[in-house]
């Protein structure tokens, strides 16, 4: 096996020259990336050993690592991700953060053969919403779900992130440890992609970013990354991107995984 425990590569940031300006970037196509974003040199640290020392936690960099050993035994079938494993997904956020309900938003497959810009592996480095819009995403969310929402009630939003079909080798995920992560680096940009104009977030280029992957994750392993939370004195943003990983073997197999956007509810 290959050293995993520090990956050099590169990943594309969104143009520092954007960062101060009172408009912002739109991104929906491989054209528009190219034209906002640039690669930048980062080193990418193994997370694992951190997680042992417990430095590692949703309110400590953003991110973390949990198990679940899915009853779904077919990611390519709509209706048995969501009826099964959707709803593991919401007990799972639950039990992790506490929370005294989870909704699910939305989920994602991707595989080596995406369908478009947006089914494709992540290419750059962002946030998947913007805090700015947590209260009104949020209350559509939950009325979605026949729930109106409640006075005192707080909200923060989860992804998460597991391999299927073979261990995530080629094209890991990687984050950025929030505890590096200053809030004047986080910017806003539009997502243009399948018709939409949304409000998000990314950052810019910082050499003080600490990046950070689990290597090797296999088909029962789970990421959870925070997207926004709303909640005082919290991490508020995860960035993440996935990665081209030079220390992966010719015959590695490709990256299948699913990905959840969960609201949770508290109290």
């Amino acid at each position: 096996m290959s050293n995993t425990s520090l990956v050099s590569t590169k990943v594309r940031y969104i143009n520092s020259e954007w960062k101060g300006r009172d408009e912002a970037p739109r991104i929906g196509s491989k054209e528009s990336r190219r034209e906002n974003t640039a690669y930048q040199d980062i080193n990418v640290h193994d997370a694992r050993p951190r997680i042992i020392k417990d430095e590692i936690g949703l309110e400590k960099t953003g991110f973390t690592l949990v198990e679940n050993v899915s009853s779904c035994s077919n990611f390519r079938d709509e209706k048995a991700i969501k009826e099964i494993y959707l709803p593991e997904m919401r007990n799972l956020i639950c039990q992790v953060t506490g929370a005294s309900a989870a909704y699910h938003y939305g989920f994602l497959v991707r595989t080596e053969k995406p369908v478009d810009f947006n089914d494709g592996y992540a290419r750059f480095v962002h946030c998947d919403y913007n805090v700015e819009r947590i209260e009104s995403m949020s209350h559509d969310v939950l009325r979605d779900n026949g729930v109106e929402p409640k006075k005192g009630e707080l909200y923060a939003w989860f992804n998460t992130w597991q391999p299927f079909d073979n261990p995530a080798i080629n094209n890991p995920l990687a984050f950025i440890d929030a505890g590096t992560l200053p809030r004047e680096d986080v910017i806003d940009y539009y997502y243009t992609g399948r018709n939409r104009d949304s409000l998000v977030a990314a950052p810019v280029y910082n050499p003080n970013h600490r990046w950070c992957y689990f290597p090797e994750m296999t088909t029962d392993e789970v990421i959870i990354l925070k997207q926004m939370d709303q909640r005082p004195d919290r991490v508020v943003y995860c960035p993440h991107t996935s990665f081209d990983n030079p220390t992966a073997k010719a015959e590695a197999p490709p990256r299948r995984s699913i990905e959840t956007r969960v609201l949770a509810v508290f109290k």
